[in-house]
């Protein structure tokens, strides 16, 4: 991974809001190198908390698939949102943030990460996954992660209500 290639998640959310600057035609493919690289410093920051529920350190995102506001791509004619590739520096941590409008998945090709899923009414569940595990975030749940001593790489999907 060369983080020189990646751009602050405020620059690209603000400005270039582009999720691949390659061509696409009816048969879908994407060159990597096309695809959109950014960085979160860190991913959802929450202000309203402190410790990993806030938030903390480099998240490195590989937009491969979006259909989300602001980002749309416009070629899917299903439900799904999105499909990043995301690294995370060791003990990074994600801030809790609610899903309100989609339903998400992660699935864990490297390292670990400590994710704690939480209901409106506070009700936690925490769980360390490793390559392999899936974890899944329903419709108006919310949740926070911190990655493990030497990082996580997870690919997440999500898909609209």
């Amino acid at each position: 991974m060369n983080k020189e290639e990646y751009v602050s998640g405020e620059r690209f959310h603000s400005e270039i809001k582009k999720i691949y600057n390659g061509e696409i035609k009816w048969a879908v493919n994407k060159n990597s190198s096309k695809m959109a690289k950014v960085v979160y410093d860190p991913a959802h920051l929450n202000k309203k908390y402190e410790g990993e529920k806030r938030g903390k350190g480099k998240d490195f995102a590989t937009w491969v698939f979006s259909e989300e506001k602001g980002t749309e791509e416009s070629i899917f004619s299903t439900n799904l949102e999105l499909m990043i590739d995301t690294t995370m520096e060791p003990n990074a941590s994600i801030g809790l943030h609610f899903h309100d409008t989609n339903e998400e998945i992660y699935y864990i090709l490297e390292g670990s990460i400590r994710m704690t899923t939480i209901t409106k009414e506070e009700q936690e569940h925490t769980e360390e996954l490793f390559k392999g595990d899936a974890h899944m975030v329903k419709l108006n749940q919310g949740h926070y992660g911190t990655a493990g001593e030497n990082g996580v790489r997870f690919i997440t999907v999500a898909v609209k209500k």
